[in-house]
């Protein structure tokens, strides 16, 4: 039985010439018209707060805290990865059209494994890339990936494309995160679980009686391309640092293989922890940032987002007597927060439960009392945070772009004009939320790429599991 939702396919030009006669494109939403949409269709803001409900009892403004959580206030770095992204999105399919001669060949010798006398369409190239977005965690950097898949439906069903037939169903993208154990065995059983929860499949069940490894993972590679899989999230790189032997290698060697044999684009989110993984794999990030990547990092005291950001917020306040908010009050909650959109959100959250039915108010004396009392246990983040200082967030591998990697890019043409935003860097996620760049939005309504770099040779799986004899 099937949890997705499948939706018909209702196939719609995009006016662009590349895409024409392409059903897998065809059948995906309309493009955008500006860029400017893009921050339109991220953005989330809840009904605000009126002097009515800020009258209401204490219990209950308390239970409605939460709704500061489900505040999403996309800045710009948002806009050009979504537009990046809508990008891959389609250019995934273009070597991929189920109408053509060759990708049947293709998806004939992947099913096979070789071994059907079909042999792998020599002449065929991926279209498919992959995208690095690497920030501290409460950045935003989920909330960004699952706000913008929202308007794709998961998975298609065709029957017929301009009087042919195509029998066929598009999972249009699947959601994975890097296990704790940074196994490749267990991030196969995931994607597995999550094409049988889709489609209502049993492939889980035949994954978990195969006890090596490579069989594991031409399973999925056969699965993937049977099912014209085109974008695949992979959430938490960050944990490949606790992969043991070979096996952060082999993994990064897969999400190539993903790229350049499958064809299937790739958005890569992690931490700065995973920079000493990916430093000794040029290679594989090449590939993995071949369009482009985003670095994003907490917002200073003097930045307009910062401005922005707790204006936002403050419309949320339940406190009974909301006061303008000065420079005093914003520099006092980033003194709380260090610029990390999710402490940001948790302190104004836990500064207001500390005031309802007390002060009733919230000044920088509220968030002085939070920052002591309620959120004592993330202060040497904050503070290393806030200091910038390469000693302090050595102490938090989450929270330091080593310079080693940041040299590492500039190498391989990443232009640090168009990714650079604040100073800061990485923690453990709380509160998914925003990001700043070096560019304002607006409000009500909200106002308004490196170079690629491809290979040829796809890197080589494990052909068996170093930990099974």
């Amino acid at each position: 039985m099937t949890n997705a939702l499948i939706v018909p396919a209702k196939y719609i030009e995009t006016g662009v010439r590349r895409f024409a006669g392409n059903p897998f494109i065809e059948a995906l939403p309309s493009l955008e018209n500006k860029k400017d949409d893009f921050l339109t269709t991220l953005a989330h803001y809840p009904p605000r707060v009126t002097d009515k409900e800020r009258k209401a009892s204490d219990v209950v403004r308390l239970m409605e805290l939460p709704i500061l959580n489900d505040v999403v206030h996309p800045f710009p770095e948002f806009q050009r990865a979504g537009l990046a992204l809508t990008s891959m999105m389609r250019q995934t399919y273009i070597a991929r059209n189920p109408l053509t001669i060759m990708d049947r060949q293709r998806r004939h010798a992947l099913a096979s494994g070789g071994k059907g006398g079909v042999p792998f369409p020599s002449d065929w190239k991926s279209a498919a890339a992959g995208h690095l977005m690497m920030s501290v965690s409460g950045m935003g950097k989920t909330t960004f990936a699952k706000s913008f898949l929202l308007r794709y439906p998961q998975v298609i069903s065709h029957r017929e494309y301009n009087g042919q037939s195509l029998i066929c169903q598009q999972v249009v993208y699947i959601f994975l995160r890097v296990p704790h154990d940074a196994t490749l065995r267990s991030l196969c059983v995931q994607f597995f679980e999550q094409v049988d929860e889709l489609l209502g499949t049993t492939y889980t069940r035949q994954a978990i009686s195969l006890r090596q490894i490579a069989p594991m993972v031409e399973l999925m590679n056969s699965v993937a391309t049977a099912i014209s899989l085109g974008f695949l999230v992979i959430d938490e790189v960050q944990n490949l640092r606790y992969a043991r032997g070979g096996n952060a290698e082999f993994m990064l060697n897969l999400f190539s293989e993903i790229i350049e044999r499958l064809g299937i684009s790739l958005l890569i989110l992690a931490t700065p922890a995973v920079q000493t993984v990916l430093e000794g794999s040029v290679r594989n990030l090449r590939k993995l940032a071949s369009a482009g990547e985003t670095i994003i990092r907490p917002m200073g005291k003097s930045d307009i987002q910062w401005e922005e950001f707790c204006e936002v917020q403050w419309d949320y306040s339940f406190v009974k007597n909301k006061k303008p908010l000065t420079k005093k009050i914003r520099d006092a909650w980033h003194d709380s927060s260090g610029g990390n959109t999710a402490f940001a959100t948790l302190a104004f959250m836990l500064a207001q439960r500390n005031e309802i039915g007390g002060r009733e108010i919230i000044d920088e004396a509220a968030f002085a009392r939070t920052s002591a009392m309620d959120m004592a246990f993330l202060q040497p983040a904050i503070l290393a945070l806030r200091s910038g200082e390469p000693e302090q967030l050595r102490a938090f591998d989450d929270l330091l772009f080593s310079p080693k990697y940041m040299a590492l890019r500039r190498l391989l043409g990443a232009n640090e004009d168009e990714v650079k935003i604040n100073s800061g860097s990485e923690f453990e996620e709380i509160v998914e939320q925003t990001v700043n760049t070096n560019s304002s939005v607006k409000r009500e309504p909200r106002r308004k790429r490196s170079q690629k770099i491809s290979s040829d040779t796809a890197p080589n799986l494990p052909r068996e599991d170093p930990f099974q004899e």
